[in-house]
């Protein structure tokens, strides 16, 4: 396994603004504030992203806004 390799593992997104970093392995990303808006950022694809994303999909089919 090649050093870039070793050291990217993935995105870590804002959901309120969608910036996409680059994960850094061994940096939890709930613990990587979102430099544009100050938000955590949460693992994309993660279990909590998941969430995030139904509850997103549910509130557009109720017409509400997250």
């Amino acid at each position: 396994m090649d050093k870039q390799t070793e050291e990217y593992n993935g995105y870590c997104i804002c959901v309120k603004c969608d910036l996409r970093l680059e994960h850094k392995k061994g940096i939890p990303c709930r613990e990587v504030k979102c430099p544009k808006c100050g938000r955590t950022m949460l693992k994309e694809g993660s279990y909590h992203h998941q969430l995030y994303q139904q509850k997103f999909i549910d509130n557009q089919d109720n017409g509400e806004q997250p």
